[in-house]
């Protein structure tokens, strides 16, 4: 009993942890983004904090710190300097913000736990298709969303122009930058994770 209130109580630090780190990626361009200068990509690694915490601490867990990095997304897109810019316009839709993200953690926390009886340093092979699957998801859902806005439900409330123009720009942006977050991925989220979760299981014991 006292075991499992010790271990509930390290979760509960670790769960404001990971939200306070999320936090400030957001709010800290740099710490949330890495500039690719010679494309003028921009990949945003929020995408792997909310899938390493989702392995570390479960699947409910990974949904509420992909709610949370949503949330201010979505704050944002319609209070920050950003704004006016199509990513903005974007994810003023709290559809398109929030459940692209939550569904991050969800995914990617309950695939861990397939995979979870096994060594760390076994698992790194499949840390590299989770890091690649968690920017796949975000890219994926947030297109489709922002599809079905356009296509099914005719948004324009998001300030988006209704053109072939506007979703041939949202189209081709999103997915270069799904294809850099995805090569990302598969690099940082085993580079972090392991030793993290080695880190992890031995304090957890």
């Amino acid at each position: 009993m006292q075991n499992n209130r010790l271990n509930n109580s390290r979760k509960l630090v670790l769960t404001a942890l990971f939200t306070a780190i999320i936090l400030l990626q957001s709010i800290i361009p740099g710490l949330g983004t890495i500039l690719f200068n010679f494309s003028g990509v921009s990949v945003t690694i929020i995408t792997f904090t909310v899938a390493i915490g989702a392995m570390i601490l479960g699947p409910k867990t990974g949904a509420w710190l992909g709610f949370v990095w949503g949330a201010y997304s979505l704050w944002m897109a319609w209070t920050g300097p950003l704004s006016a810019t199509i990513g903005g316009l974007i994810f003023r839709n709290p559809i398109t913000a929030i459940v692209p993200r939550m569904l991050v953690g969800l995914v990617i926390g309950y695939l861990y736990l397939l995979i979870k009886h096994k060594a760390v340093k076994g698992q790194a092979s499949w840390l590299i298709l989770f890091g690649a699957l968690s920017a796949f998801i975000n890219t994926f859902f947030v297109l489709l969303s922002t599809w079905i806005g356009f296509k099914v439900m005719h948004t324009t409330f998001t300030g988006i122009p209704q053109s072939g123009l506007a979703t041939w720009l949202i189209v081709s942006l999103a997915g270069v930058n799904g294809v850099f977050e995805m090569i990302v991925g598969a690099i940082l989220v085993p580079l972090i994770g392991l030793p993290v979760l080695t880190f992890y299981r031995r304090n957890m014991k």
